[in-house]
Parts: C-alpha cells; sequence; structure tokens
C-alpha cells in the first residue's frame, strides 16, 4: 500500500517525507501492521507528515494523518501539565498530601500508604500503589462486562481493584500505575471543583489549538480508525469495544493523531504549555532507579539521559502510540499503529528522529 500523502505539503520537505515514508513502510511490512504513521515537528515549527498502510482493512481504507486513535498512556503528559498549571496558578502543591483532597472518600483511606501520598508521588508513579489491569477480580469483572456488550467503569472502581499491600514506602520506588493517575485526576476535581476534561480543553487544548484531540468521555468514540488485536477488529458494529474507553480518564483518555502529539510535545518542550521552570521539574521529578541511572519516569513522562529526550508511549486494545522529543535538535517525533501487541514504537521514533535534519 502506497503511502497516503504523494507529495509533500506545503511547508513540508519533499526528501524529508520521503525518508520517513520509507521508514515507516519497511517497519509496517516486517511487523504486520495494518497501517503506520508519523509526524515530525522541527524547531521552526514545520510538520511533516506520512502514513502508510490501511486505516480499514475491511473497508479497504487508506490511513491518513487526521483520522483519529486513542492515545493510551500518552494522555498522562497531559494530565501532568495539567496539574503544574494548577500548581503554577496556586491551587495545588507539589508537596499537598493527597489526603488533603481525597481523606474523607472512604475508598481513597482503603489505600496503601493513604497518609504520606503527596501529588509529586502520583505524578512519577513513586506511591508504592498497585494497579488494576493484572488483578483477578478486575479481569473478570472485565470479562463479565464484555460478555454483557459493555459497561463503563468509573474511577473509584478501578482504584478499588489495587491492592492494599504497599509496593515499597512511598517515594522509594517507582511502579507504573494507571490507578495512581486516576487518583491525581480525582485530587484535580477536588482541589478545583470543575470537571477535568473541561479544565483540560480550557486550558492546554483550545489555547494551542489542537482541536484534533478528541476525549473519550463516551462508549463510542467519533471519527476513529478501527485497531486490531492479533488480527481481530476490535470495534464492534455499533461501535463499541470490550472494554469501555471512557473508563480510561485521567489514565490516558484522549484520542489523538501524531500531528497533535508532537505540536503538544513541542509547545512543552518550548515553554508554552508550562514555565520552563514547571518543564524542569517534570523532567527531575520522580525516584532515580539505582539500576538504571541513563532513564527515570518524572512528572507525566519518561527522561532519558538527563533530560536529552523525553516522552511518552501509550498502549490502548488494538492500538500502540509513541512520542519523543530530542532536546538537542528541538525535533519531536509521534507515531502510531492501529495494531497492538510487543512492538518497539520507540526503536520507530529514534530511526525516524535520526533519518532528519533540523
Amino acid at each position: 500500500m502506497a503511502a497516503f500523502l504523494a507529495a509533500a505539503p506545503p511547508g513540508e520537505s519533499a526528501e524529508d517525507q520521503a525518508a520517513v515514508r520509507a521508514i515507516l513502510e519497511e517497519t509496517r511490512a516486517e511487523l504486520k501492521m495494518p497501517g503506520l504513521r508519523a509526524a515530525v515537528r522541527f524547531p521552526d515549527g514545520r510538520v511533516v507528515r506520512a502514513a502508510v498502510g490501511l486505516a480499514d482493512r475491511e473497508a479497504n481504507l487508506p490511513l491518513d494523518d487526521s483520522v483519529r486513535m486513542p492515545g493510551g498512556s500518552t494522555g498522562k503528559t497531559f494530565v501532568a501539565a495539567l496539574t503544574m498549571l494548577l500548581v503554577e496558578d496556586g491551587v495545588l502543591s507539589l508537596d499537598d498530601p493527597a489526603s488533603k483532597w481525597l481523606g474523607d472518600r472512604e475508598w481513597y483511606r482503603r489505600l496503601p500508604n493513604a497518609d504520606d501520598i503527596r501529588v509529586r508521588h502520583l505524578l512519577s508513579h513513586s506511591a508504592g500503589l498497585g494497579d488494576y489491569p493484572g488483578t483477578m477480580r478486575f479481569r473478570i469483572r472485565m470479562v463479565w462486562r464484555a460478555i454483557r456488550r459493555g459497561g463503563r467503569f468509573e474511577p473509584e472502581e478501578l482504584i478499588g481493584f489495587v491492592d492494599r499491600k504497599q509496593l515499597y514506602p512511598v517515594g522509594r520506588g517507582y511502579a507504573y500505575t494507571d490507578a495512581g493517575y486516576l487518583v491525581l485526576g480525582k485530587v484535580i476535581e477536588a482541589a478545583t471543583g470543575r470537571a477535568y476534561y473541561d479544565l483540560l480543553r480550557e486550558r492546554i487544548l483550545e489555547p494551542h489549538g489542537l482541536d484534533e484531540i478528541g476525549l473519550q468521555d463516551r462508549s463510542v468514540l467519533p471519527d476513529i480508525a478501527p485497531g486490531y488485536t492479533m488480527g481481530a477488529r476490535n470495534l464492534r458494529e455499533d461501535g463499541t469495544m470490550k472494554f469501555d474507553p471512557s473508563s480510561e480518564w485521567t489514565g490516558g483518555g484522549l484520542t489523538t493523531n501524531p500531528t497533535m502529539l508532537v505540536r503538544f510535545y513541542g509547545a512543552l518542550a518550548e515553554g508554552r504549555i508550562v514555565q520552563p521552570a514547571s518543564l524542569a521539574e517534570m523532567l527531575a521529578g520522580g525516584w532515580p532507579d539505582p539500576a538504571t541511572p541513563d532513564r527515570h519516569y518524572g512528572f507525566g513522562l519518561f527522561v532519558h539521559d538527563g533530560g536529552a529526550s523525553f516522552g511518552h508511549g501509550g498502549m490502548w486494545p488494538g492500538y500502540r502510540t509513541h512520542v519523543r522529543h530530542y532536546a538537542e535538535s528541538g525535533i519531536t517525533v509521534a507515531v502510531q499503529t492501529n495494531r497492538d501487541g510487543r512492538l518497539d514504537m520507540q526503536a520507530v521514533v529514534d530511526r525516524i528522529g535520526s533519518s532528519v535534519e533540523p
């Protein structure tokens, strides 16, 4: 399948687009992806896009850059950025105990380390909390709901699947946890008295022209490409999925495309989303694992080589996404495919990043 974009649009380099497209074609064929697409943003704001393969196998529709796909955990960077804006406003502090805002909620009191968790620990997955996807209780409940044709999980319900035993003392380790970001979403709403999605739209999406990012606030997501899990289409005839996408919320909770991701990350890196001092805290925060001194999880970001590059991956059943910003070159790269499974999307991003010149 030829790339959807046959010629570079105005402002895009035909040479760079050809280089990106060649990498996508080779990768798609090697990894048997239905479709694969990428966007590269340069320091001057130019964006080069390419898409190859199919958005919809059954309808034989080619993939383009504009159709949306669930971005999975790439949405956590948006949650972290909004949190830092609230810190800048004085509404929140990184050292606020989560119990300051949620201590009267019974579901919160059942969490391990409930008295010691602070906002910074939720941002960096260092609160000692487990997660829900691997628990037997969640799996049984999810299968039951899938059989009954769906049903949203409320955040408190997903948080309730977390084991009550701490993984480690607060701030003394790292364990990636969607549940922790759901707790953070509840902190944001309690501190502001506003809905998370409303705040995200007002503070980040609308001011920065990220109008092709959608909110996963409903069971049937509009204007998305179907995804494929082990070759099987993930969308039912009525547009629903086995796991209701509105359940993800602040664990990710956004549909997007590569262009929107590189524009957001470019604005973040350039100090146009949060202040430079806030970005520095996002990069420096978190628990440094002595076993991996070259990388750690900051606040909503995987940070490499002390901030030389930073980004985030995302997975939703049927989709994989990855975005990364390279500080030295100022280049930002995002890739997205409509299949899931074991795919080294970071390697694809790195290969594209090294193939173009700023």
